[in-house]
């Protein structure tokens, strides 16, 4: 029962990152790709996926993998070289300062994990960089959903996870090939596959929860609990915008609106008023779309 559970969610998630895959491109033939793996399920599922995702696909891509070490312990690191190993995907454990900098210039304890995380994700970009390789992470449907609204709730931002970005700089291409795979499905398929999940050995431990994200994510889990639906909307949705429907003048021209009979309605501004505003008057253009 247990090996065609296993098969049958396997396939269910490689169909979910191959459909991923075929709308945004993000491995493409040729790829060198450089895995971010924690310990977490997350990042352990998603090495046993590619590898799999690799051994099918129509092209060559290249699978290596590294983890920053953050004080984990010989026997943990040893099982991850053993699982790495049996996949058949290159492997390193990378010794980092990232303990001894977050001593140095991080006051405020609240703020151990955010450091922690940016200074992983600084060194990912420039071993990615230096091996010309794009960057993978392991993030799922269920950080997208979470960070989607965390964004709305408490930053006043409609901002998600893409599946596939650029740095700012340009030096960087990062993907996410598992974004539409449940987080539930994945615990159990690490499950499944005994992968040797282990728990975050920074400073913190982890004992700093995000406490943002763990209230959305019971917030998601509960509107689910009565519409089922919801996390795949809300997923849907940042794949789905209008944006006329929504208010930032920097993608819309909202000023510039006019409706088919007032193209040549009497000005009624005064021009140095108008002026001011910097509008056009009627008849001079300014049209834009309709509904």
């Amino acid at each position: 029962m247990t090996d065609k559970e296993l098969h049958h969610l396997e396939k269910h998630l490689l169909r979910s990152m191959g459909q991923l895959n075929r709308e945004y491109a993000l491995i493409r033939p040729g790829d060198r790709l450089l895995l971010g793996v924690s310990g977490g399920k997350d990042s352990l599922a998603c090495a046993s996926l590619l590898r799999r995702l690799q051994q099918r696909a129509p092209f060559v891509f290249h699978v290596e993998a590294v983890t920053l070490d953050t004080g984990i312990p010989a026997d943990v690191g040893d099982r991850l070289h053993a699982y790495m190993s049996d996949l058949g995907i290159p492997y390193e454990l990378r010794a980092t300062n990232i303990n001894e900098t977050i001593e140095r210039v991080v006051t405020d304890p609240r703020q151990v994990c955010t450091a922690c995380a940016r200074f992983r994700r600084g060194i990912l970009y420039d071993l990615a960089h230096a091996r010309q390789a794009v960057l993978v992470l392991g993030h799922h449907a269920d950080d997208a959903m979470e960070t989607l609204l965390m964004n709305v709730f408490f930053t006043g931002k409609l901002q998600a996870m893409p599946p596939v970005l650029v740095s700012d700089d340009r030096r960087n291409r990062l993907v996410r090939p598992m974004l539409t795979c449940r987080e539930s499905a994945l615990r159990r398929y690490s499950e499944l596959i005994e992968a040797p999940v282990t728990r975050c050995w920074c400073l913190a431990g982890c004992d700093l929860a995000d406490r943002q994200r763990a209230r959305t994510k019971r917030l998601i889990a509960a509107m689910e609990a009565e519409y089922p639906d919801t996390g795949r909307h809300i997923l849907a949705a940042a794949a789905n915008v209008k944006p006329s429907n929504l208010m930032d003048p920097r993608i819309w021209d909202f000023r510039g609106l006019r409706a088919a009979w007032e193209v040549d309605h009497p000005d009624a501004v005064r021009p140095e008023v108008r002026a001011k505003w910097g509008s056009p008057a009627p008849g001079t253009g300014g049209g834009g779309p309709t509904e």
